[in-house]
């Protein structure tokens, strides 16, 4: 299948390289409401303290999902079971929306759900927002269930307890769900080549975070949190150990500039922090500044005021933050990928990497171009902005209810 790189996100069916009709025979508020008035939307990694970006993509679907929702359907979130402290996390993240939860913690759900075992109800329509889903045998089973793959788990990487689970259900999705949602056509192109999904395989891309709209304080909250005049950011993810590695090789270039990192997300990953591996590669203290998990505001403020930003993984799913900050107008720089430049288009800074020791220098001597050239910044800045009015929440539910009714 040839991927595509259209201007604006599509629904697509990825079989046979033809975009399917986005409008079914019936509308799709109709042909819902027949199947079921309950629709249930399975969060995943919601309710931590730092929420994972499948966890932002759940809930901001979820919100996106009943605001759009035809008329009679009703939108169910549920998610794992949680403490007092992180149902109130779910809770003011899902405003409006009443959140059953499991009975069992995430770990023991996963396992549980992998093989078939729940004590919890789905009759009608089952949307997970990842690979946690509670899946059945499609034959003679009044439930239709649809489910999202981020990322390919890689199939020669050092597999962890993650990564295990993770290759054993996408197995199951593809044996047993009614529909596979990705986020570009190289996702559904690599996923094809790895199973035989027939037609059940939809490219929908998401939108941008929450924190895409600049704060009217955005000076004030970069002055409250001691930010310099320039700066760049970096985002990290819960567990992506990998991805806090490079960050620090590449500040620890030697053809990095000598411009401060702010990083946004999770300082530690297991026994290891990021500041640890700063100390080992040799880096002052100033070169990085870790804010950890800040308010929306806070991070519009800061991505905003950043001269550049780095975005690390060059399959980070959805690309959430690359979307906020196009749409900020703050220039990414990434490592080269078919799935980042579907959804990033012209609109970024792609560096190819070679798959070693090079790739550091070879991504910090593109965050020096770009602090250098004020012109590429500028272009970039607009061609970002311009990017980042292609995708939007609504849009994404849309094309979701479009789905469930055709299928």
């Amino acid at each position: 299948m040839r991927t595509s790189t259209a201007s604006t996100p599509t629904t697509a069916r990825a079989s046979a390289g033809r975009r399917a009709s986005a409008t079914p025979s019936c509308s799709p508020g109709r042909a819902v409401a027949d199947a079921s008035t309950i629709v249930h939307v399975v969060v995943d990694r919601a309710g931590g303290q730092s929420t994972s970006p499948v966890g932002r993509y759940g809930v901001a679907l979820a919100q996106a999902l009943a605001a759009t929702a035809p008329r009679g359907v009703e939108v169910a979130p549920f998610a794992s079971a949680a403490d007092a402290e992180q149902r109130e996390r779910v809770a003011a993240l899902l405003p409006g929306l009443e959140v059953a939860f499991a009975k069992v913690p995430p770990r023991e759900l996963r396992e549980a759900w992998l093989h078939s075992f729940t004590t919890a109800r789905f009759d009608g329509i089952l949307h997970a927002t990842s690979l946690l889903a509670p899946l059945r045998s499609r034959e003679g089973t009044p439930v239709q269930s649809v489910v999202t793959v981020h990322r390919l788990p890689a199939a020669t990487a050092p597999a962890g307890r993650r990564e295990r689970w993770e290759r054993r259900a996408l197995r199951r999705a593809v044996r047993l769900a009614d529909g596979i949602v990705v986020p570009t056509h190289a996702h559904a192109a690599a996923l094809e080549e790895l199973h035989d999904v027939g037609d059940r395989v939809r490219v929908v891309a998401g939108g941008p975070p929450r924190w895409a709209t600049p704060p009217a304080d955005a000076e004030a909250r970069r002055a409250h949190l001691g930010l310099p005049g320039e700066y760049l950011v970096a985002w990290t993810s819960p567990g992506a150990l990998a991805d806090a590695q490079r960050l620090v090789d590449v500040v620890a270039s030697g053809a990095m500039p000598n411009v401060p990192v702010v990083v946004l997300g999770p300082v530690a990953f297991g026994d290891t922090t990021i500041a640890e591996l700063a100390v080992a590669a040799g880096l002052r203290p100033a070169r990085l500044r870790m804010l950890g998990d800040v308010a929306d505001a806070d991070a519009a403020a800061v991505v905003q005021g950043a001269t550049s930003a780095i975005q690390l993984d060059p399959d980070p799913g959805f690309a959430a933050e690359v979307l906020g900050a196009l749409a900020l107008g703050t220039p990414v720089v990434h490592p080269a990928s078919e799935a980042l430049q579907e959804i990033a288009a012209e609109a970024t800074l792609a560096v190819q990497l070679a798959g070693d020791a090079s790739d550091a220098d070879r991504l910090a001597h593109g965050l020096a171009q770009v602090l250098e050239h004020e012109p590429m910044r500028e272009r970039l800045a607009l061609l970002g902005q311009d990017r980042a009015r292609a995708f939007d929440w609504s849009t994404t539910a849309t094309q979701l209810w479009h789905l469930h009714a055709e299928l």
